[in-house]
């Protein structure tokens, strides 16, 4: 069995980078990681963000001590023969160009190729097995992120969905797994947010590290790419044969209102996912 862990990471105002990222990897090296990764936290509940800005359980601890567990801790996952990938959003995009879209969208796009991605590596892997999904807990998005792992793991044209497990986790940051991605979550939003933010910086040695391993991957989805989805979203909307009114016609006709769920159900009508007629099989590329 694999497993992945997932957790999300988003800068100080939440109103800049919002980042997912998944850890991948079987038993045996989660296991070798959690006893090493305990040893170093002392059992303490490691959350990057705390960690770096003395806060939380890092509070009484000085920022010395901080940075050197933060340091330490980025050792034992580059040591590791777990693998990551990370998806960050510069949030302004989604403001400026899908201005009506719900608040849960950015997670739910992280989600979505996060899973997508870590589904793939469960599919290449040597033995195959299926893979395990343990997310953190986030009341606001839990039900639409089961929802779409639902529907994903049901789609019939993409060939990595029977490695899919039956049903998503959601667990506390009490699990090792939840603070390792935790870690690469805030890796990944601290890289774009770098880039796009403020006060630009160079790369963070963190991230040197990560991704000179060659097993932990990232994408960022920054303003000009939206720019260019609006542009052309007819012709990405036409590319899987969806019909932009029906949407809102569907709506009317059934007494709804617009939201995740809503767009979710709609899509489970318009595209079942048994049928392979949907975009998320292997030819959707995001």
């Amino acid at each position: 069995m694999y497993s992945v862990f997932g957790d999300e990471s988003a800068d100080e105002t939440k109103s800049r980078v919002f980042a997912v990222a998944g850890v991948f990897g079987g038993d045996p090296e989660w296991i070798r990681l959690k006893g090493a990764w305990l040893e170093r936290t002392g059992g303490k509940i490691f959350h990057a963000a705390d960690c770096e800005t003395n806060q939380g359980e890092f509070v009484n601890t000085s920022n010395s001590e901080n940075k050197a567990l933060y340091k330490d801790l980025t050792i034992l996952l580059c040591g590791s023969h777990l693998l990551g990938r990370g998806h960050a959003i510069e949030l302004c995009g989604v403001r400026e160009f899908f201005q009506h879209s719900p608040a849960e969208l950015p997670y739910c796009m992280c989600f979505r190729n996060v899973v997508h991605q870590c589904g793939n590596l469960a599919l290449l892997s040597i033995p195959q097995e299926k893979v395990e999904f343990t997310f953190d807990q986030r009341a606001e998005t839990n039900y639409n992120a089961g929802v779409l792992y639902d529907y994903m793991a049901k789609v019939s044209e993409w060939n990595a969905s029977p490695y899919l497990h039956d049903k998503i986790n959601f667990a506390s940051r009490k699990y090792v797994g939840i603070q390792v991605a935790d870690l690469l979550a805030r890796e990944t939003m601290k890289h774009l947010d770098n880039i796009i933010g403020p006060v630009k910086r160079d790369t963070r040695r963190s991230m040197k590290a990560l991704n000179a391993t060659g097993r932990f991957r990232f994408t960022f989805w920054n303003r000009e790419w939206f720019e260019g989805l609006h542009r052309n979203f007819q012709q990405v909307a036409s590319r899987f044969g969806v019909d932009l009114n029906e949407y809102p016609k569907w709506l009317l006709e059934n007494g709804l209102v617009d939201n995740l769920s809503n767009r979710h159900q709609h899509m489970r009508e318009t595209f079942p996912p048994e049928t392979g007629e949907h975009p998320f099989g292997d030819k959707f590329k995001p």
